[in-house]
């Protein structure tokens, strides 16, 4: 096989693993506050509180924790390999953990199960995510490359979503009239789960780290942490990598209750209703490819999440399925934009880090991005719990408060609108233009062949 065609092959099959990545992800963020508070009857104050402690303060632990060891480790295979391959069946066996809590406890008993195995399910996610995502910028550092490895992980990602939003709530449903329907959470887990483990084993068919930066010291783990908060431009980047997490993450959270509260439908067609939505996003992969590679990722990304405020509007509006699935095409056509510049720019992050620093420390910047962008599921629980609790006053148990109906559109249309005018506030400070990233570009070109060289001179002496 010639060597180009290597190299693509890699890229997709690396990029493979977006389907666990994006689908494990969107199940939780789409289905477990619902879950809890729909099914399992859990109050909404106490999902709040399992997301935050288990998503906000053990991920600011565990993921930094996680990216800095896979930076140290040192193994034949390489020093991300052994992490990913190690995660999966752990995730496998969490993620079927948490759709399966004990309901016969009551409301504490089942608190303090998921308190431990979301904590659980974290640390193994973040066991394959973290060196997953850290070793992307790693493999391929032109923006050409790195901005088509992106859309290959969107494309997997969307097949993903489709897994989430499409196939679970089917097989929920119908496992649930086999088995009742708490068995068929569980159930519908397990066969996600299998895919999602499966995908994350087959990505590292296309990761062969590369050797340069075997010679580069090894920090002890608080040195790293202190060094990575001391960056200023991934200070800013995690701020916006946050937002953006939150825009898609709090869009997934409303939906089953837009769709059950509001437009008055069944919760199996958010299949229907994600379709329009999965299709507009990958047809303007491209097209957005090319704005960013022309524009950067500042006016790039400020365009994608104006034009992703505005098309929450017509929330206020739907009233039957047509009208969801062109809210669903529309939202789509924005969020293409998104994914791709928020992908894109993280490995421009990283390579600043590595000219700043000397060291190649992909795993502990990538340690804190993970870990923000489980710290959306905090703002959305919270918000969440926020929206129905506070504002609309709603109880599973009890029929909606007469203002459900539009408290859920204008709380979905201002939260949105709430987390687009930070993320531009901060974006207004982040110094990554084109002109910056093409700077990093060729002082990077010069430090990897220097380390190439140091490297084989390294070899000869031994």
């Amino acid at each position: 096989m010639p060597k180009s065609s290597k190299k693509e092959s890699s890229k997709l099959w690396y990029s493979i693993g977006s389907i666990g990545d994006t689908g494990s992800y969107s199940i939780v963020s789409s289905f477990l506050f619902y879950f809890l508070i729909d099914v399992v009857f859990l109050d909404a104050w106490l999902a709040a509180l399992i997301y935050m402690l288990s998503y906000g303060v053990w991920n600011a632990v565990n993921d930094p924790i996680v990216g800095v060891l896979s930076d140290k480790t040192n193994t034949k295979i390489g020093r991300r390999k052994p992490w990913i391959i190690l995660g999966a069946p752990l995730t496998f066996i969490f993620y079927i953990l948490l759709w399966s809590p004990p309901v016969g406890l009551g409301s504490l008993g089942v608190f303090f199960f998921l308190l431990v195995v979301v904590a659980g399910y974290e640390f193994s996610y973040s066991m394959f995510g973290v060196p997953w995502f850290s070793v992307f910028p790693e493999l391929w550092e032109s923006v050409e490359d790195r901005s088509k490895v992106v859309v290959f992980r969107q494309i997997f990602a969307i097949i993903g979503s489709a897994f989430a939003i499409g196939v679970f709530p089917i097989l929920q449903a119908s496992l649930g009239t086999i088995f009742g329907e708490l068995a068929g959470w569980t159930w519908a887990a397990v066969i996600m789960g299998s895919v999602f483990s499966a995908s994350f084993l087959l990505s590292s068919l296309g990761i062969r780290e590369r050797e340069e930066y075997t010679i580069d010291k090894r920090l002890p783990l608080i040195e790293s942490i202190k060094m990575t908060l001391k960056n200023k431009t991934l200070l800013k980047y995690m701020g916006i990598h946050l937002m953006t997490w939150s825009i898609t993450g709090w869009m997934g959270a409303m939906t089953p209750f837009f769709i059950l509260h509001s437009v008055g439908l069944s919760l199996d067609v958010i299949a229907i209703v994600m379709l329009p939505n999965i299709l507009a996003t990958i047809m303007l992969f491209v097209m957005w490819r090319k704005i960013y590679i022309r524009f950067g990722p500042k006016k790039t990304l400020a365009l994608t999440v104006i034009l992703n405020a505005l098309c929450y509007i017509p929330c206020l509006f739907i009233i039957d399925l047509i009208g969801l699935a062109m809210w669903g095409f529309l939202v789509g056509v924005a969020m293409s934009g998104v994914l791709v510049s928020r992908e894109v720019v993280a490995g421009d992050v990283v390579d600043e880090d590595e000219l700043i620093t000397g060291i190649r420390r992909e795993g502990s910047c990538f340690g804190f991005l993970i870990a923000i962008d489980k710290f959306s599921l905090v703002i959305i629980g919270f918000f969440t719990a926020i929206l129905l609790d506070v504002i609309i006053g709603y109880d599973p148990l009890l029929p909606d408060p007469p203002i459900m109906n539009m408290g859920i559109r204008l709380g979905i249309l201002g939260f949105i609108s709430l987390f687009t005018i930070i993320l531009l506030i901060i974006l207004k400070f982040f110094p990554l233009n084109n002109e910056r990233i093409a700077e990093i570009r060729a002082e990077i070109e010069k430090l990897h062949a220097e380390k190439l060289q140091r490297l084989k001179e390294f070899n000869l002496k031994n």
